[in-house]
């Protein structure tokens, strides 16, 4: 599982108008505090993109259902969201997102 972002990289490198989207896949398993795979890369030393993306890619895991687990509600996904800023997430980028999603569902 923690050699996926690897091969991701390897398998799209040869795509070339995926060039400059390959820190993505890359990158995404990156935490902000040091701890994620597969460089151990911190904060901003994280590629904007792929920080913004581990947000999505997070929430998105949560919220849906898996074979192991039924999706979380909204709500506590968020908590979730916001817990992890600063440790898994960007914080910046985890209240950038909260934002949106606040705007979203005002009326």
């Amino acid at each position: 599982m923690k050699k996926h972002p690897v091969y991701a990289y390897e398998w799209l490198s040869g795509i070339p108008f995926l060039k400059k989207a390959l820190e993505i896949p890359y990158a995404h398993h990156e935490r902000w505090d040091g701890l994620g795979y597969p460089r151990g890369l911190k904060g901003q030393e994280i590629p904007l993109a792929a920080r913004i993306f581990a947000v999505v890619d997070v929430y998105d895991a949560l919220t849906s259902d898996r074979p192991y687990r039924k999706a979380w509600p909204k709500e506590k996904a968020l908590a979730y969201l916001q817990e992890q800023g600063g440790k898994q997430l960007d914080p910046e980028v985890v209240a950038a997102f909260l934002r949106l999603i606040q705007e979203a569902s005002e009326p």
